[in-house]
């Protein structure tokens, strides 16, 4: 029997500051269809600009130590956005 899945960080979050996926989509300027797949785990690995992250991380009131690891960019930069 598979166990059931957890909620995606970003899901709970996006819903803890009463955004919506549309909200996130525009302010990362990628597809509503595009949250939608990381909510669901469709995507296992986001691949977004730093531009991007650090708009994610604004809209979230995030830092790049909060980001999950799928959203993390990869290489070492600096954290403080």
């Amino acid at each position: 029997m598979s166990q059931p899945q957890q909620e995606s960080p970003l899901k709970r979050r996006r819903e803890e500051l009463g955004l919506t996926q549309r909200d996130v989509a525009v302010a990362v300027d990628i597809s509503v269809q595009t949250v939608s797949n990381w909510e669901t785990g469709r995507y296992q690995e986001a691949k977004l600009t730093l531009t991007q992250i650090k708009a994610l991380c604004r809209l979230l009131n995030w830092t790049l130590d909060d980001l999950p690891n799928d959203f993390r960019p990869s290489g070492s930069i600096d954290s403080s956005i």
